[in-house]
C-alpha cells in the first residue's frame, strides 16, 4: 500500500461510504418548503439565460450557479426535490473530494475518516439538501486545496528535503537569455506543470463566478502559498501568481458588476454591525457548534459538546502530514478554515457587516480531515508515558463518540423537528393559505416586496397583476382575472436602493406615497392578504403594519414555523360596521327568512373553466333579528345533483359570525371550491345559502326554496 492511492478494500469502503452519505442526503429531500434564498434559486434557473443573467447583475450573486441550475431543470424538472438533488450530486463529490485531500495529505486512513465524518456532518448534510450554491461553492474550494496542494507537495516530498534557490536567479528575464536552455528552464520553472496552474486557475475563477465569498478562501490560500514558495521554491512564484492573475482574467467580465455590488449594494441592509467582542464571541459559539453539529443545534446550548467535538481537530498536528517536516499540511488546512473567516470577521469590522455561519461552510471540507488526522494521532502517537499510551485510545474513543452522538442529536432535529432552530420558513403553507381563501375583488400585498419569488413559485393559480406598490392601481383593471399581487419597497430609503433600475426587486418610497397607494389599494379591495417575511428590512419603523392597523380590521392571522416567522394577514378594507356597498359584480336580492339579505356575488374565473377553482365571494346585509351563527354551504353540482366541489364556512373565516352583524351592515365573504377531480364536460350550477350546525336545518327563501342558484353553466 502505498501513501498516495488507496487499497482495493479500501476504496470498497470508501464506496460504502458513499453510499452511506447518499442515504442520508436523500432522506426527506425535497419534504420541507424551500425558504426565501432557495426560491429565489428556483425563480432565476426558470428565466432563460440573458434574463437570469440581467436579474443577477442587479441582485448580489454571481450567475454561475443558477445557469447551471438552469440546465439540470430542463431535464429533471423544478420541483422541491429536483432542484434540492442537483445539490445533493455536488455534497456527495465534496465526500469523495475530502476523502482524496485527506489520503493526499495525510495518508489513506485519514481520508477514509474524513470521508465518513463528513457523510454524517449535519452541516454538509443540511447543504446538500438546499437550493442554493453552498455545496458547490464547497466542491470548488476542496479542487482549489487538491490542486494547490498537489503543487506544493511536488517540491518536499521528504519531510525535511528543501530546494536551494540563493543560486537561482527568479526573475522571468533569465529564463530566456539562453535558447538552449529555455524548454527545460520552463518546464522547471512550471513544475509539476503548466495543467495543475491552468487548473488551479479555472477552479478558482469558477468559486467566483459561482459565490463571491470563495475569494476570501483564496485570498486565505495564497498567503500560505507565497511565502512557502519564496522560502522553498522562490521560482515557482511567478507561476502561481500568473495562476493568480489568470483567475481574475477568467473572472474579468463580472468584475465591475461585481465591484459596484460589493462597495454600492443595490438592497438595503439586512445585517447590524458589532463590536469586535462580540461579533467574536457569537462566531466562536456559532462556528465550534455549526462544524461537528451543524445548524440544526442552538449555538447558545450546544456550544460546550461542540467545543468539545472540534478539539480533536487541535491534534491533527501531532500527525505528520507529507510536506516539510511534518506539520505544513495541518497549517495549511488550518488556514485553509480560519483563514477566510479571520479576513470576513476583519472586513465585518472595517467595510460592511459580512459574517453568517452559513459561508463558514464553504471553508468547512477540511474539517472532518482535520478531525480524522487528529483522532488518529491521539490513539496512536507514541508516548513516553505508559499511562498516557494506555489512556491516548479511550481519549480519542471519547472524542469520537461525542462527534457521532452530537451528530445524531442533530440530525434527528434537522430531518424530524425543523421548525426549531435556524429552520426553513414554510413559505409553502403561507403562500397555500393565501390561495385557499383569495377572494376575486382581493389583493397580495408581499412586504417585504423581495418575498415575491416564494409566492411565484408556490402559487398554483394564475396571476393577473403583479408590480410595485408606486405602480398601483395598474389599468384595466385586472380584478377577476387572477391574483393581484403588490410589492413593497423601502420605506424611506436611500433614492439609490436598487440603483434607481425599474426592474430592481428593492426600490425606495417615501411613507407619504405609501400611504396614499394603500388608500387606493383599500378603495379598489375587500380583503387585502399581507405575507410577511423580513419586513423589518424595507419597514424598519413599520409603517405599514401601523397603517394597517388603523386603516383596516385584520379577521385572519397566522405565523408559519421557521426562523424568521413568515405570517399571513387578512384585512379587510374597511372598519366596522362597512355600510355603503362595495362594487359588486353580480347584483342580485334573495332575502333568507327575513333575517339575511343576499345581495350579489362575484367569481373568479367567471365563467367557471375546467381544471380550476371557483373563487365565489358573496355579500350580505342583515334585515331582520340573527339569534344565532348561520353556517353558509356553497356547492358545485352536476345535472344529477352530484357534488363536484363544496365550500362551507362561517362569514369571515369565522370572524363575522352572522349573530354579531350589525343593522344595516353589509358583510362579504369568500369561499374557494376546490373540485377533487376535474369535473366531467356537462351542465353545472352553482348554489349558496345557510344552515344551523347543530341541527343541520336550512334558512329558506320566500319561495320556500333552501338554497339561492348562482350560476348554470356547462362545462365543455
Amino acid at each position: 500500500m502505498t501513501m498516495n492511492r488507496f487499497s482495493k478494500p479500501q476504496r470498497l469502503l470508501l464506496a460504502a461510504i458513499l453510499l452511506t452519505a447518499f442515504a442520508i442526503r436523500l432522506h426527506r429531500l425535497g419534504v420541507e418548503s424551500l425558504w426565501y434564498d432557495e426560491t429565489v434559486s428556483a425563480l432565476l434557473a426558470a428565466k432563460p439565460l440573458a434574463e437570469m443573467w440581467a436579474h443577477t447583475a442587479r441582485d448580489i450573486h454571481p450567475p454561475l450557479y443558477y445557469g447551471l441550475l438552469h440546465f439540470w431543470t430542463q431535464g429533471a424538472g423544478n420541483s422541491e426535490f429536483a432542484l434540492a438533488y442537483f445539490s445533493l450530486i455536488f455534497g456527495l463529490i465534496a465526500v469523495a473530494l475530502a476523502a482524496h485531500l485527506g489520503l493526499s495529505v495525510y495518508g489513506p486512513r485519514v481520508g477514509l475518516m474524513a470521508a465518513l465524518f463528513m457523510a454524517i456532518n449535519p452541516f454538509f448534510v443540511w447543504y446538500a439538501q438546499e437550493v442554493r450554491m453552498y455545496s458547490l461553492g464547497v466542491v470548488l474550494l476542496l479542487g482549489v486545496l487538491i490542486v494547490t496542494w498537489r503543487i506544493l507537495v511536488h517540491h518536499d516530498l521528504k519531510p525535511g528535503r528543501r530546494i536551494e534557490t540563493g543560486h537561482v536567479n527568479s526573475s522571468p528575464a533569465s529564463w530566456i537569455t539562453t535558447s538552449s536552455s529555455h524548454s527545460a528552464a520552463i518546464r522547471q520553472w512550471f513544475a509539476p506543470g503548466w495543467r495543475f496552474y491552468a487548473l488551479y486557475a479555472l477552479l478558482a475563477a469558477t468559486s467566483l463566478w459561482t459565490l463571491y465569498y470563495t475569494a476570501f478562501e483564496l485570498a486565505a490560500v495564497s498567503f500560505f502559498v507565497i511565502p512557502w514558495l519564496w522560502r522553498r521554491a522562490r521560482r515557482r512564484l511567478w507561476p502561481w501568481l500568473l495562476a493568480q492573475g489568470a483567475a481574475l482574467l477568467l473572472f474579468s467580465p463580472w468584475l465591475p458588476i461585481a465591484a459596484r455590488q460589493a462597495f454600492d449594494p443595490p438592497v438595503p441592509p439586512w445585517r447590524e454591525a458589532e463590536p469586535l467582542l462580540t461579533l467574536l464571541a457569537r462566531s466562536a459559539r456559532e462556528g465550534v457548534t455549526a462544524l461537528p453539529f451543524g445548524q440544526s443545534l442552538d449555538p447558545s446550548l450546544w456550544w460546550p459538546l461542540g467545543l468539545l467535538a472540534c478539539l480533536p481537530a487541535a491534534a491533527a498536528f501531532a500527525h505528520k502530514s507529507r510536506l516539510g517536516r511534518g506539520r505544513a499540511g495541518t497549517l495549511f488546512l488550518w488556514v485553509s478554515l480560519l483563514g477566510p473567516l479571520a479576513l470576513i470577521l476583519l472586513a465585518s469590522q472595517s467595510f460592511s457587516p459580512l459574517y453568517h455561519v452559513r459561508y463558514l461552510h464553504l471553508y468547512s471540507g477540511v474539517f472532518p480531515i482535520l478531525t480524522a488526522a487528529g483522532l488518529i494521532a491521539l490513539a496512536h502517537s507514541p508516548s513516553r508515558s505508559l499511562a498516557l499510551s494506555l489512556v491516548r485510545p479511550f481519549l480519542a474513543f471519547a472524542f469520537a463518540l461525542a462527534l457521532f452522538a452530537g451528530a445524531a442529536i442533530s440530525l434527528n432535529q434537522y430531518f424530524t423537528n425543523r421548525f426549531q432552530y435556524e429552520a426553513a420558513d414554510d413559505l409553502r403553507g403561507a403562500v397555500r393559505a393565501i390561495y385557499d381563501h383569495l377572494g376575486p375583488r382581493d389583493a397580495v400585498l408581499i412586504n417585504a416586496g423581495y418575498v415575491y419569488p416564494a409566492f411565484l413559485y408556490y402559487w398554483p393559480g394564475d396571476i393577473a397583476w403583479m408590480g410595485r406598490l408606486s405602480e398601483y392601481p395598474p389599468q384595466p383593471s385586472p380584478y377577476g382575472q387572477g391574483a393581484v399581487v403588490v410589492l413593497t419597497g423601502h420605506v424611506d430609503g436611500e433614492p439609490d436602493i436598487g440603483w434607481g433600475d425599474p426592474a430592481s426587486d428593492f426600490y425606495a418610497i417615501s411613507a407619504d406615497e405609501t400611504a396614499a397607494r394603500l388608500e387606493q389599494l383599500f378603495a379598489q379591495t375587500n380583503t387585502v392578504w399581507q405575507l410577511r417575511a423580513y419586513d423589518t428590512v424595507n419597514d424598519p419603523a413599520g409603517f405599514i403594519r401601523d397603517w394597517l392597523e388603523a386603516h383596516g380590521d385584520n379577521y385572519f392571522d397566522q405565523v408559519f414555523p421557521g426562523l424568521t416567522y413568515a405570517r399571513v394577514q387578512a384585512w379587510r378594507t374597511s372598519t366596522r360596521p362597512r355600510l355603503q356597498p362595495p362594487v359588486i359584480g353580480h347584483r342580485l336580492e334573495a332575502d333568507f327568512e327575513q333575517r339575511i339579505r343576499l345581495l350579489g356575488y362575484d367569481l373568479m374565473p367567471d365563467p367557471p373553466q375546467p381544471g380550476r377553482p371557483l373563487r365565489l365571494t358573496l355579500y350580505w346585509r342583515r334585515i331582520g333579528p340573527i339569534d344565532r351563527p348561520y353556517k353558509v354551504f356553497n356547492q358545485w353540482l352536476s345535472a344529477n345533483d352530484q357534488i363536484a366541489a363544496q365550500a362551507d364556512g362561517h362569514p369571515g373565516l369565522g370572524a363575522f359570525p352572522t349573530n354579531q352583524w350589525l343593522a344595516d351592515e353589509i358583510i362579504e365573504s369568500t369561499f374557494v371550491l376546490h373540485p377533487s377531480t376535474s369535473p366531467p364536460p356537462g351542465p353545472y350550477r352553482l348554489i349558496t345559502g345557510f344552515y344551523d350546525e347543530t341541527t343541520g336545518q336550512r334558512l329558506h327563501l320566500s319561495n320556500g326554496d333552501d338554497a339561492v342558484i348562482l350560476l348554470e353553466w356547462t362545462l365543455n
